[in-house]
């Protein structure tokens, strides 16, 4: 019928994917914000930003921290800052920069060890389960093998990060119903998380290359003055010698 408002439909498969996206959205951001509280105490965050503002302005003019974000970091009012306003992305750029945490022996941006249960470790595989579970949004849907393996892994790592109180709240993410419409919105939040750390790797990249092109024009211009310095040199031991024999 024409007008006739389109339903989203959804299978099982699909249900899947959504509820992984709901987990890492959801109890995901939340586990690393307990994780930053636990560091950097709410009752004296405003502080904790000053003091590191120094560390922060860096990541702010390369494009890794944006308006928005700086905004939420740095508001008019020092003191109403709240952890509560940062979402994922913020949260993952303030435990490594400012958090005194080392990176994990393979890395930020890499699976560790299974033997590796550190918070650091715990941190990266949050951001190592969103890039695999985002890998299924072409088709939006897991199946129930998948599924199983992959929300046992990331509900062990949330429940290290957030305590034996996550498990429950995992658990009963595992069972509640889900709409269409609600799995169409955690797909788009996922979604979101990825766009928006990947429009840091462009930024990244850009300027990268801007940097390297400016060490090459710099280079260019060294050894323009060092031959130009060894031609007037010659050029002076010539006339020297032309003058001492007259």
């Amino acid at each position: 019928m024409a007008g006739a408002v389109q339903t989203v439909s959804s299978t099982k498969e699909t249900t899947n994917y959504a509820r992984l996206c709901r987990l890492l959205v959801d109890i995901g951001t939340q586990a690393l914000r307990d994780t930053f509280n636990a560091i950097h105490s709410p009752a004296n965050l405003h502080t904790v930003l000053a003091g590191n503002k120094a560390t922060l302005q860096p990541l702010r003019a390369r494009k890794v921290i944006d308006p928005t974000q700086w905004g939420k970091l740095f508001p008019v009012t020092s003191s109403s800052v709240t952890s509560g306003s940062f979402d994922i992305t913020l949260l993952m750029v303030l435990l490594r920069n400012i958090c005194g945490l080392a990176a994990p022996a393979t890395g930020w941006d890499a699976l560790p060890a299974a033997t590796d249960v550190s918070l650091e470790a715990d941190i990266s595989r949050i951001k190592y389960f969103r890039n695999t579970v985002y890998a299924h949004a072409e088709h939006a849907s897991v199946d129930d093998a998948t599924f199983d393996t992959y929300w046992s892994e990331i509900r062990g790592t949330l429940v290290r990060l957030g305590g034996v109180a996550y498990r429950a709240a995992v658990d009963n993410l595992e069972t509640e119903c889900m709409d269409p419409d609600v799995e169409e919105h955690y797909k788009e939040l996922l979604q979101q998380w990825k766009n928006d750390e990947d429009n840091i790797k462009d930024e990244l990249k850009e300027i990268k290359t801007l940097i390297n092109i400016d060490i090459k024009n710099l280079r260019k211009k060294i050894d323009n003055l060092v031959t130009s310095s060894v031609i007037s040199k010659e050029e002076t031991g010539e006339e020297g010698e032309l003058y001492s024999n007259i």
